[in-house]
């Protein structure tokens, strides 16, 4: 993966070096069962002068599962709203400690990716049925 591409896909991910960097070493983990140990530095840097080969397939399976992750979040949500009448209101999180506080399976996931579920749901909805819903943002806990 080039340096523009990894980043490009990042930031059409909707995700902080950092958060891409966790949302790494998580699916890293869980497929790997190794110990990563990269950060938002490193990912920085992979920005500039690519990634190391070693985790150079990893990064597309990363992104790839953040794509099928958002897309499935994005049905359920669409079916759980369903049906809609003015004044629906899908939630949105401002942070991961509230976002993994309200949905603890989803640990080590990015707020920032049931955010783009839930914009996708709502564009779902709206073409569907011409409902408009507006995201509510759950305040931080902290």
């Amino acid at each position: 993966m080039t340096p523009i591409e990894l980043s490009t896909r990042r930031r059409v991910t909707g995700l902080t070096s950092d958060e891409f960097a966790r949302l790494f070493v998580t699916i890293e983990n869980k497929v790997n069962g190794e110990n990563a140990q990269w950060d938002a530095a490193d990912v920085e840097s992979w920005e500039i002068v690519g990634p190391p080969a070693t985790a150079d397939q990893h990064l597309v399976d990363t992104l790839g599962a953040a794509n099928e992750f958002v897309a499935t979040l994005a049905n359920q949500i669409y079916h759980a709203a369903m049906p809609v009448a003015d004044g629906t209101r899908l939630v949105a999180y401002g942070d991961n400690l509230t976002f993994w506080a309200e949905h603890p399976g989803f640990g080590g996931m990015p707020y920032a990716l049931w955010n783009i579920a839930a914009l996708q749901a709502a564009e779902w909805i709206r073409k569907e049925t011409g409902v408009i819903c507006e995201l509510e943002a759950h305040h931080p806990l902290m």
